[in-house]
């Protein structure tokens, strides 16, 4: 992840780990965990920030689990990503899903 510092309007380059995949069950109630089925959580998409803090582009890594496959997604261009290049990404947001829930998988039902 990438900060920004507001009284500079630099962006710090430090590079966060950060998983793929993670369990939440020790951060969940058991009352609220035992209506899923998983407390898994996978990495849905990578929102990335290149460039100055006051300018730059924007990217998106998209996982399409269907196709079991990554896309970096930039303005009109989608090009296949390889998963390792993921977390070398100057990344600003990730969104996850729960490994029981498909976004996919519901948008083509």
């Amino acid at each position: 992840a990438v900060v920004s510092t507001q009284s500079t309007g630099e962006k710090n380059p430090t590079i966060v780990n950060f998983p793929i995949s993670f369990d939440m069950a020790e951060f969940i109630e058991t009352k609220v965990s035992d209506k899923y089925t998983s407390t898994e959580y996978n990495l849905l998409s990578n929102i990335c920030h290149d460039g100055p803090a006051k300018g730059g582009t924007y990217s998106t890594h998209l996982h399409l689990s269907s196709a079991t496959q990554w896309f970096e997604l930039q303005d009109l261009h989608v090009t296949k990503l390889q998963p390792q290049m993921i977390t070398l990404s100057e990344s600003y947001i990730q969104i996850y899903e729960r490994a029981d829930f498909s976004v996919d998988t519901k948008m083509s039902s």
